[in-house]
């Protein structure tokens, strides 16, 4: 497939990155992942954080989720059911989008069984992703994923970047998407799972003890 080299892509990742908010992100990633709402209380204590502080770095991402209590569900993985089901430890999570699932496993260095579909035709796409930048056992082999790298940071991640990230059958049930998307890139899900790899490491060097 023809695209940039995965180190211009990296790159152009951390460009838009949030890296203000990564001493936050990965830790409640962490909790997000037990399968279990994080109240406020509880959330403040792991990040030694005041409420009044607190609410104003959730405040900078409108795209964390919350029940009806007020408990946070889901930041990247999520409670709430998504196209990407994300399975660590036994737990049934899910994601946002394609790339959070290649992402997470070396972010959390967790193995991960991932299973989504086929936006064209409703194909099942599943995969082991490993902590190492590796898949496993995807079902159909000519699955790939999609990436629009936009040319400005958004706050909005979730609807610019994460609606379009997504796993497709084959290059050729692609096309339409990509028809109407220029500026997207389409990567096999080997070198998918090598850029979450080079991101994590990049954006999550610090040891962290869930």
């Amino acid at each position: 497939m023809d695209h940039p080299s995965l180190e211009t892509l990296a790159e152009r990742l951390m460009a838009l990155a949030r890296r203000e908010l990564d001493a936050l992100f990965l830790p409640i990633v962490h909790q997000v992942s037990r399968g279990k709402p994080l109240t406020m209380a509880a959330l403040g204590a792991l990040l030694q954080m005041s409420q009044d502080e607190l609410k104003r770095c959730l405040a900078q991402e409108p795209d964390a989720e919350f029940d009806r209590q007020g408990n946070l569900v889901g930041w990247g993985v999520t409670m709430i059911a998504t196209r990407h089901r994300f399975q660590i430890r036994q737990q049934s999570l899910f994601t946002w989008c394609a790339y959070d699932t290649l992402l997470f496993p070396p972010a959390l260095g967790e193995t991960a069984q991932i299973q989504s579909t086929c936006p064209i035709t409703g194909q099942p796409i599943t995969l082991v992703a490993t902590p190492e930048g590796v898949v496993k056992e995807l079902t159909p082999v000519s699955a790939v994923m999609s990436l629009i790298i936009a040319t400005e940071r958004s706050d909005h991640v979730r609807s610019t970047f994460c609606e379009q990230s997504l796993f497709f059958q084959s290059e050729q049930a692609a096309s339409d998407f990509l028809s109407t998307r220029p500026e997207a890139v389409l990567l096999s899900l080997e070198e998918a799972a090598r850029l979450g790899w080079m991101i994590a490491q990049r954006r999550f060097t610090q040891t962290y003890s869930a």
